[in-house]
């Protein structure tokens, strides 16, 4: 019964980690007018939640902007260490770099298809801060896995 259940959240893992791939890949897919805009709107609808931030939607843009780079990359960090620490139970050093690496030639692999989109770019410091959004995602699911086992240990119970 318990390992039916790991299984089925390895699994669900496993998707929830490709089904946000295909996030990633939708917003390098937009153009720089349409990327633009969004963020823009995005930014605006923040400043009209916090009206007394200092600053203009033209100053908060662009810092907005590379934090959702970071920020969508730590989901695909967690989603992908959590995934591949469910699956290489044994050897959760190895998952972790594992899943560093492939977060980051994702994060490469994704600039380089966003420069075929009209007004935008591939730039190595979006690649860097998609890698440390990463390593953050992988952190965190590190520390939550290493919780939850060391948790089950002590009730005896095998995760």
């Amino acid at each position: 019964m318990q390992k039916k259940r790991r299984s089925r959240a390895t699994v669900l893992l496993w998707l929830a980690a490709i089904a946000w791939v295909a996030v990633l890949f939708f917003f390098s897919g937009q153009t720089g007018a349409e990327s633009g805009a969004l963020s823009m709107r995005v930014t605006r609808f923040l400043l009209r939640i916090f009206p007394w931030l200092p600053w203009t939607a033209e100053a908060l843009n662009p810092v907005l902007r590379k934090l959702a780079h970071f920020g969508i990359f730590a989901v695909e960090g967690l989603l992908l260490t959590s995934a591949v620490l469910t699956t290489l139970r044994r050897r959760p050093v190895l998952g972790v770099v594992l899943a560093c690496a492939v977060c980051a030639g994702m994060a490469a692999l994704n600039e380089f298809h966003q420069s075929f989109m009209d007004g935008r770019s591939c730039e190595l410091r979006d690649v860097l801060i998609d890698s440390g959004g990463a390593a953050a995602g992988a952190l965190v699911a590190s520390l939550v896995v290493l919780l939850v086992r060391r948790r089950a240990r002590r009730k005896n119970v095998i995760i």
